[in-house]
């Protein structure tokens, strides 16, 4: 910033001069950081809208996981329910088994989102998410706190309702043919509680997200 010594010769002068001067650095400071407030609030937009869009996307992904998981934990209920009446009615182990094996996969397959977080990431590191307002951080971060635990979990392969040493025993035994109906029904029984807690978490997380999008203002 450049600007002139006051030349006048009068207190008066110099005076009206010297307030000028204050006048125009004050101006200009103003107009500075109005120019950076704008360009702050744009950024901090432009995360917003990538985030969002990120949110639309994860929530698309969770859909399909429950689809898929729901699918197969409908198949595992009809095995169990198709198994247990036949353990009630005495029916022959090895026949039982071996028409379960023909009508059914007993094959536990748990799907599980990979939740993208590319567009949170780049607007902490960048900093936009100082500039957002308080209400919209704090849901952003709310979010993206919640898909962090529920990755954790899925990754970290921890399931309560799994012995999975048991269940590799059981699939054995019925591949040599030496099966336990019994045992068969405690591992779908497993496989069915593993479904159910995986989607309860994938679900309420899926409801967080799309709540989450509803409340995203549009512009």
């Amino acid at each position: 910033m450049h600007f002139e010594v006051p030349k006048a010769k009068t207190i008066k002068e110099f005076g009206g001069e010297y307030l000028m001067i204050v006048i125009s650095i004050a101006t200009a400071l103003a107009l500075e950081h109005g120019v950076q407030t704008l360009h702050h609030r744009h950024l901090a937009h432009e995360a917003a809208v990538k985030i969002d869009a990120e949110i639309q996307v994860n929530v698309k992904e969770l859909d399909e996981a429950l689809s898929h998981n729901n699918d197969q934990l409908k198949k595992i209920q009809l095995a169990r329910e198709q198994l247990l009446a036949g353990i009630k009615d005495k029916v022959d182990g090895q026949l039982l088994i071996k028409q379960l094996t023909q009508q059914h996969k007993l094959g536990l397959s748990v799907m599980t989102p990979s939740l993208r977080r590319e567009a949170w990431e780049v607007a902490v590191a960048s900093q936009a998410v100082s500039w957002m307002p308080q209400q919209q951080l704090e849901r952003y971060s709310g979010i993206y706190a919640n898909m962090r635990d529920v990755q954790s979990i899925s990754s970290s392969g921890g399931n309560n309702f799994l012995n999975g040493a048991a269940m590799l025993n059981t699939v054995s035994d019925i591949q040599m043919g030496e099966g336990d109906p019994k045992a068969i029904y405690r591992m779908l029984t497993q496989m069915i509680s593993a479904y159910s807690s995986t989607d309860g978490n994938l679900q309420e997380l899926r409801d967080k997200l799309a709540k989450s999008a509803q409340d995203a203002p549009h512009s």
